[in-house]
């Protein structure tokens, strides 16, 4: 069973820059997980276009 991945933007609404630089720099942050959430459904959507076109 795949993982799910439970973070939206909602979760970095009205945080500061600074706030968001340092969730950045931090391995286990919320902002890091969202982008590996994000470079998995860009590469999910990837997949299916491929093999839709094939």
């Amino acid at each position: 069973m795949s993982k799910s991945i439970h973070i939206t933007k909602k979760n970095f609404k009205g945080l500061t820059k600074a706030e968001l630089d340092e969730q950045a720099q931090d391995p286990n942050s919320e902002l890091t997980e969202w982008a590996r959430k994000s470079a998995i459904k860009r590469e999910v959507k990837k997949n299916r276009k491929n093999e839709k076109s094939n």
